[in-house]
């Protein structure tokens, strides 16, 4: 019913009276027609846009009505039409982004009113991205924003501003939509439906949100329409998807021969097992050097085997299988079943417009998206309807509403798996069955076992609306009521049936499960605004009272050994044996008072000024209320009488920001003592206890982030060079760390408020307008971020320790974490590898205990053996040190435009498998990284096999290499179909058709598949195709 009565809103509520025909043409300064500017005629609904040549036709005006057009970029122009039937308009366009809106949290400035740190991108920029998630758009495209990209087919990625705020909490930035805070998740959201994204990086823009805002705010604002008549916009993209870069397993890449895999075995056999055997002993008879013959390789066994093929398969332990296979000829490339071709698809409607009393926008989006990897799937159902209703001159009503339905039921193979597999080995048995293990071995598991034998299902519904009443009181003040509930309810299934290891060995008769959450958020605002002039005093005015509940309710129940089949999979688990159930029900609540000031004196001098007070119930008892003030003042500087006219420098304001934000995002019970359950048998039957777990502390409460920032807006050459620079320095104290407690307290560990974590950084965009002319026009956008982050204090134990090969005294290190006060949080400490020990070497590694082949590590204190506190030292960071992004946007005669950024992550390492490290490379397969070898010396990974060498290096060695990266990310192509062509196609107002690729081209120095992924992951390469109709 809801639903229906806002689709009957959407009907048009007046009749336009008769009156004068206007027509005329909308060109720019260069005399260049403009498409789609908005005329309307002003209070009241009627309207048009220019078509393509830039031609209007506006009927049943008046001689006293005023025009008003409105063009994305260009200054808003106004005429009274009077006796003109007649009216060419020539739109001026605007200095870089001085007069654009931002969304600063519970309200909007001009961008040229900011105090504070804000960035923008608009849809247009979103447009140019075929992205699945708000956040593959923002990745690298944000000064002082650290977003990565996913691998999966539903996208998302990782997301942090300015550093981490937090060691153990959640430290993402708190998304706000539509200008509330929005609990959802940002698969939820269509990117076709967003307007802009704003993102608030430091302490005074952010404050507003107060306990939630420590890691900064991202704010999403949905579509609008716009005055004039209906507009419905169709988008279509299908792209097709390969590698960045392939890493295959021995023997399967598309140049290998198959033999690279016996080859492999032949050298790890020799290597472990040499003796006083010669090198070949373990070669293929066809394969004997020239001077070796056959009767001599065949002399160094007692007994040999007449057939010199047999004798080398059981030298070389040759699995059964493979024997058959090889005799046969037959081969099984399983990265080629695994590793293919990925397929996206988004589809999106839209139909939106606006009267004099009405706004409205809907919109419905389908995507479906299968990843390179056999079963990474994802689809999703997102519709959207945004109503804005003026009831009468002093009330307006009005949703935000979206609904999605998502399905992540795919079954992602196992990579880890796939590297195991033998080129010799067979998919499946004789009798069609899939084989559990290809090549015979059983640590080596079919990759596709899961996938051709699980059911799995996982659908998420979810719905999140903004219902709101906008008052206008006496006084120029405003009051706003919003209720924002938000419905999750997620169903998550899976069964493993008796063709699987899971279902038939692990478990029997098969194994499944059920998990049902269903979550309800809800969310009051109020809010009072008021703003006003008196003289060269100008004053904004906004005050704030919050409450909210969030409630979730999980069940779980799991079954195995299914009878009399296991037919009904999950839907059938009460056919199941040895059932069990367990349920998980949380709850929460909140509240918040929040001031802000915004003053402007003389239009020069710029003060915001905010407090908010939040309550939260996961806190303690004695703390559940904090208070987060902050302040911001800026300064016009090239407003001033004494500022130089017609200076290089025309704009300069300088801005300066102090406040303080919090972290809440912790467990709902945090702070009380947990309970933990325990099954027991007495002699006569089962009996449950219970027994503590965690410590309560009453005293906990909220982490807390002061922020310090100092920046510069510099405008150039009449603001065609735009730069904004900003300098921070921000430290979270009180932080969130689950202290472990010892045993004879009975309990395992206490959350508790300690240590504290800085972070600097500088960060600065570089908008510029290279060139501008009729035919051609080039515009820039550079972005450039450095972040230190660093423990400043820890546990707070102080004592003697032993570090990098000196004793120390002060606070203590977590070994355990890796963590050290002092340090960088993602700092390495571990050994330093310098190269491989050689031949000629191999007296010196023989004082280590060490081979020729195996790693050489940095002996800091020179006593000939690898201890982890003498010897290991910090030898890198795990993040970035530097981060760069570049965008170029060209247009061409006004209707070819073309797009490409370039993205560089800098400085950092990462941690790839142990390689070459297992007794197990006779038996099954690995990813060809290389190995060292006497003929091979040049190889950057140790020899095939090096089990029994691992315990001279401490604890172990972790091989690090670089992950540093430029990349070509994104290359846009977009052609505007001219006008006359448009005119032979039905009420077509405007096409547009477009080419996009992402992750073309990607230059570094790591060995993995992709730099942005895990080392055995590949990240896709994706080439888009899309369409863009408005009628």
């Amino acid at each position: 019913m809801t639903f229906i009565i806002f689709f009957l809103l959407c009907l048009p509520l007046g009749i336009l009276g008769q009156g004068l025909t206007v027509k005329g043409k909308v060109v720019s300064l260069d005399n260049q027609p403009l498409p789609g500017v908005t005329i309307v005629a002003k209070g009241t609904s009627i309207g048009t846009t220019s078509d393509i040549e830039g031609n209007y036709v506006l009927s049943n005006v008046s001689e006293n009505t005023t025009l008003v057009f409105s063009f994305v970029g260009m200054h808003t122009f106004e005429i009274v039409v009077g006796n003109q039937k007649v009216i060419n308009v020539v739109m001026e366009e605007e200095s870089i982004g001085l007069e654009e809106v931002i969304a600063i949290g519970y309200g909007t400035v001009k961008k040229s009113d900011l105090t504070g740190s804000v960035s923008r991108i608009s849809s247009e920029q979103i447009s140019k991205i075929a992205s699945t998630q708000i956040t593959e758009s923002l990745s690298g495209t944000v000064a002082g924003l650290y977003s990565t990209q996913s691998s999966s087919a539903a996208g998302g990625g990782f997301m942090e501003i300015r550093g981490p705020s937090s060691i153990s909490a959640v430290s993402s930035p708190l998304i706000v939509l539509d200008g509330v805070i929005y609990p959802g998740s940002l698969k939820d959201i269509n990117s076709s439906d967003i307007e802009s994204i704003d993102v608030l990086k430091d302490a005074s823009s952010a404050a507003i949100f107060g306990s939630r805002a420590a890691a900064g705010v991202i704010i999403v604002t949905s579509k609008r329409g716009r005055s004039g008549k209906p507009t419905i916009n169709l988008t279509a993209r299908i792209g097709v998807s390969k590698p960045t870069k392939n890493v295959y397993p021995y023997g399967m890449g598309p140049n290998d021969d198959p033999m690279d895999y016996f080859n492999m075995h032949r050298d790890n056999l020799w290597q472990r097992i040499n003796g006083n055997l010669p090198y070949y002993y373990y070669w293929r008879p066809e394969d004997l050097p020239d001077k070796i013959t056959l009767s001599e390789w065949l002399g160094y066994v007692e007994n040999p085997n007449s057939d010199p093929l047999t004798e080398w398969f059981n030298r070389m332990n040759v699995w059964p299988i493979e024997r058959e296979n090889y005799l046969a000829g037959k081969t099984t490339n399983f990265y080629d079943l695994v590793i293919g071709t990925g397929i996206r698809q988004d589809y999106n409607v839209s139909v939106s417009g606006a009267t004099d009393n009405l706004n409205y926008y809907w919109s419905l989006g389908y995507q479906n998206n299968e990843g390179i990897v056999k079963g990474d799937q994802f689809s999703a159902i997102r519709s959207r309807i945004n109503l804005d209703l003026e009831v009468t001159d002093w009330l307006k009503i009005g949703t935000n509403t979206q609904f999605s339905y998502r399905d992540e039921s795919g079954i992602r193979t196992n990579l880890g798996e796939l590297a195991y597999m033998s080129p010799y080995g067979t998919m499946w048995e004789e009798d069609g069955a899939i084989k559990w293990y290809p090549n015979d071995y059983t640590a080596a598991r079919n990759p596709l076992l899961d996938y051709y034998g699980t059911d799995q299902m996982l659908d998420i519904n979810s719905l999140f609306s903004i219902l709101y009443a906008e008052f206008k009181l006496p006084f120029g003040i405003t009051y706003r009521i919003s209720y924002q509930p938000n419905i999750s309810i997620t169903k998550e299934a899976n069964y493993y049936s008796t063709n699987t290891i899971t279902g038939k060995t692990t478990y029997t008769g098969g194994y499944g499960y059920r998990y049902h959450t269903n979550s309800f958020d809800w969310m009051f605002d109020n809010l009072i605004k008021w703003n006003g002039s008196f003289g060269v005093h100008d004053f904004d005015v906004t005050l704030l009272a919050n409450a909210e509940e969030a409630k979730s309710w999980n069940s779980r129940l799991y079954a195995n050994n299914f009878s009399p089949n296991e037919n009904l999979t999950y839907h059938g688990l009460q056919f199941g044996a040895n059932q069990s159930l367990n349920s998980n029900d949380t709850q929460s609540s909140g509240d918040a008072l929040m001031a802000r000031l915004n003053y402007t004196l003389l239009d020069k001098y710029l003060l915001t000024a905010s407090v908010r007070r939040d309550g939260y119930s996961a806190f303690g008892q004695l703390n559940p209320r904090a208070t987060f003030p902050a302040f911001a003042l800026a300064w016009r500087i090239s407003e001033e009488s004494f500022y130089p006219k017609n200076a290089l420098i025309n704009r300069l304001k300088m801005r300066l920001s102090w406040g303080e934000n919090g972290n809440r995002e912790i467990g709902a019970y945090s702070a009380l003592a947990q309970m933990g359950s325990v099954r027991y048998y007495t002699g006569t039957s089962i009996q449950t206890g219970v027994y503590n777990t965690t410590l309560a502390n009453p005293k906990l409460r909220w982490e807390r982030t002061e922020s310090f920032n100092i920046g510069l807006d510099i405008g150039l050459l009449n603001n065609r060079i735009d730069i904004t620079a900003d300098i921070y320095d921000a430290t979270t104290r009180d932080l969130l760390l689950n202290r472990q407690l010892p045993r004879i307290t009975g309990f395992s560990s206490i959350m508790s408020n300690l240590g504290r974590l800085g972070n600097r950084g500088f960060e600065a965009t570089i908008n510029t307008v290279n060139v501008n002319s009729p035919d051609f026009s080039w515009n820039s956008s550079l972005v450039f971020s450095i972040n230190r982050n660093k423990i400043k204090e820890l546990w707070g134990d102080y004592g003697d320790f032993k570090l990098l090969n000196k004793e120390q005294y002060g606070e203590l290190p977590d070994f355990k974490n890796r963590w050290f006060p002092g340090q960088s949080l993602d700092v390495v400490w571990d050994y330093d590898r310098l190269g491989i020990w050689q031949v000629d070497e191999a007296d010196e590694a023989s004082k280590y205990k060490l081979e020729p082949g195996d790693y050489k590590v940095d002996d800091v204190n020179g006593d000939h053996a690898l201890t982890n506190f003498e010897d290991k030292k910090f030898i890198g960071y795990t993040k970035p040190r530097q981060r760069w992004g570049f965008t170029n946007d060209f247009t061409f005669f006004k209707n070819l435009t073309a797009s490409i950024f370039i993205r560089a992550d800098l400085g950092h390492i990462r941690t790839m498998p142990v390689t070459n490290d297992k007794s197990t490379h006779n038996m099954r397969n690995d990813w060809n990284w290389g190995y060292w070898s006497p003929e091979n010396p040049g190889s950057e990974f140790a020899k095939i096999d090096y089990p029994d060498n691992l315990s001279r290096y401490g604890d172990g060695i972790r091989i690090f290499k670089p992950t540093g990266f430029v990349r070509v990310q994104d290359i846009n192509l977009t052609y505007n179909i001219p006008g006359n062509i448009l005119n032979r196609l039905l009420s077509i107002q405007s096409m547009r058709v477009s080419i996009s690729g992402r992750n073309l081209l990607t230059f570094t120095n790591w060995p993995g598949f992709d730099p942005e992924t895990e080392a055995i992951t590949p990240m896709p390469r994706t080439i888009t195709f899309g369409v863009d109709i408005t009628l």
